[in-house]
């Protein structure tokens, strides 16, 4: 067996001052969003009876934000996490100008701009949670 051998940029092993382009250089940029104090959207799941020990009294879990974005990503952290299930890939995302969605379809604005939002994060939610009873809630 051959050991590989391991080629660091200089600039990020450099010992020295604090400057722009060395390792730890670091200057972090003024908050843009402000605390999020309610939920504006929100999407509410039963869980079935085996992760019960992880949802409300009522049996179901809450994924809320100011936005559908934090809303279908923090769904999908759980789902991967806690389910056994293909997980979808992320939502969405923007590439060279055009939106690529999850179901391999693209738009040239976000689909969640329009009137059909809802039923597109209900969509990929069913697709997270199989079976089970998903309610939204858009407070905008």
């Amino acid at each position: 067996m051959t050991a590989k051998k391991w080629v660091v940029h200089p600039n990020r092993s450099q010992i020295g001052v604090d400057e722009p382009g060395r390792n730890g250089h670091y200057r972090p940029g003024p908050r843009r969003r402000r605390p999020v104090t309610e939920s504006t959207c929100t999407a509410r799941v039963v869980l079935p009876r085996r992760l019960r020990p992880l949802a409300d009294p009522d049996g179901s879990l809450t994924f809320g934000g100011q936005d559908w974005w934090f809303v279908v990503g923090s769904a999908r952290a759980f789902a991967r996490a806690y389910t056994n299930i293909e997980v979808p890939p992320p939502f969405g995302f923007m590439d060279r100008g055009r939106w690529w969605w999850w179901d391999d379809t693209t738009t040239e604005v976000s689909i969640l701009e329009g009137p059909e939002a809802l039923g597109h994060v209900e969509a990929y939610l069913k697709r997270l949670f199989p079976r089970r009873s998903i309610t939204l809630a858009d407070r905008r």
